[in-house]
């Protein structure tokens, strides 16, 4: 999902609407997620998140909060509609409506929500502000409504605002992980507040796939696998990973280290959309609290980049 999510600003949009009592927030000021530009004065309860740039509730509620540059503002618009986000699952209630941005501008869906055996109250927003876009998902489970009152979100959103982002190193020391070998690649940017993209190669934006691309992607929250699962899980993951069809697996091995379990896939497959042959690594770090993805994609003719991949994920430690 991630991968997929930094080359269309809809698909973007379309997976995050598949992931949140007391007076309203209106005249409380903005509370940033570290190194981010968006923000806003979180439903009382709700508290900064550290497994995502967010805020969460200890009911399950919460809200996500993902920047983007200032252009996908349009692109997002677009694909704003009910009917857009209906195959996601998301049922919104009505057409959406304009939301009060300081110095900016917003529109916002409201609606219904069925996932992970729960339902939730959701709204999906997309501002704009400053010099950049932000996307501002918020889901409260059905049993916590009366925790997280609908009042007290739409109060929320009406405090969402901007300031100057940190720079590529601060936010990248705000991830909840480092990685200790860049092996050769350059990071872009961070997504979510936990997501860390790298490249190799002078574009930051690659819609061609011409260059090599990793994500480093932890589960947000507590998301344990069964022992004796991964393998499953994994494939289950690598499946849903929508810039290559075709998919076959060529390796598949399973180690353990302090503990951990490592699940590290390798498949060949084509581009959805030239149709040239692309190869992808896949490593999934499993421990007792959740789990951690790192994905390598590249054109078959730099499969050399799959190992660099695997250096990186070999590198990654949780703070």
């Amino acid at each position: 999902m991630m991968a997929s999510s930094l080359r269309t600003a809809g698909r973007l949009l379309a997976a995050l609407c598949l992931l949140s009592s007391a007076s309203p927030a209106l005249a409380a000021e903005a509370i940033f997620p570290p190194a981010a530009s968006v923000g806003l004065a979180p439903p009382p309860g709700m508290v900064p998140s550290r497994a995502f740039a967010g805020f969460e509730h200890r009911s399950g509620a919460s809200i996500l909060i993902t920047e983007m540059p200032e252009e996908a503002y349009g692109q997002l618009v677009e694909k704003f509609t009910p009917e857009a986000l209906r195959a996601t699952g998301f049922e919104a209630q009505g057409s959406g409506a304009a939301l009060r941005v300081a110095g900016g501008e917003g529109r916002v869906l409201r609606g219904r929500q069925a996932a992970n055996g729960q339902s939730y109250t959701k709204w999906v927003a997309v501002v704009r502000g400053g010099a950049g876009t932000g996307l501002v998902t918020v889901q409260v489970p059905e049993a916590a409504r009366g925790q997280v009152p609908d009042e007290a979100v739409e109060a929320a959103l009406t405090t969402i605002a901007f300031r100057a982002p940190g720079s590529l190193a601060d936010q990248m020391a705000a991830l909840p992980y480092t990685v200790g070998d860049l092996a050769g690649f350059r990071p872009v940017r961070t997504l979510m507040g936990n997501a860390l993209m790298l490249t190799d190669g002078p574009k930051d934006i690659d819609p061609d796939g011409t260059q090599p691309l990793v994500v480093v992607a932890p589960a947000m929250g507590r998301a344990a696998i069964p022992p004796g699962q991964e393998g499953a899980f994994a494939r289950k993951a690598l499946a849903t990973f929508r810039e290559i069809k075709d998919v076959t697996i060529t390796e598949e091995d399973r180690s353990t280290r302090d503990g951990t379990v490592f699940h590290r896939l390798r498949a060949a497959g084509t581009d959805p959309k030239s149709g040239r042959p692309v190869a992808v690594t896949q490593v999934i770090r499993f421990d007792v609290t959740g789990y951690l993805r790192v994905l390598g994609l590249a054109p078959a003719s730099q499969a050399e980049a799959l190992a660099r991949t695997e250096r990186v994920a070999a590198s990654v430690a949780m703070r």
